[in-house]
């Protein structure tokens, strides 16, 4: 057996493509980057940036799938450029409360 052949039997072939997440694909070619990850305390974390800014930064929703939320962070990708906003889940209004040591 082939090294990593049992890894793409399990994905399902053309059900993500660059025209479902053209934003994303765009993104990506002009050497933007997204990340998703769990980030404490909040859960797991799409985000999408370029050198120059973030353009949005969205939360898992409960029960939502990988595919869901990419699809999500694609049109907020959309709607932060028409916008010139960025579009953010993760931050609470006013930030985050600080510490005292």
């Amino acid at each position: 057996m082939e090294r990593g052949s049992r890894k793409r039997g399990r994905l399902a072939s053309g059900r993500v493509s660059a025209a479902t997440l053209g934003a994303i694909e765009a993104l990506i070619a002009d050497r933007g980057s997204v990340t998703l990850g769990d980030v404490d305390p909040v859960g797991c974390v799409a985000a999408a940036a370029d050198q120059h800014q973030c353009y949005a930064m969205l939360r898992r929703r409960d029960g939502e799938d990988l595919l869901a939320l990419l699809t999500r962070l694609d049109q907020a990708i959309v709607h932060a450029v028409e916008n010139e906003t960025i579009v953010d889940e993760v931050n609470p209004p006013g930030g985050f409360p600080v510490k005292k040591r």
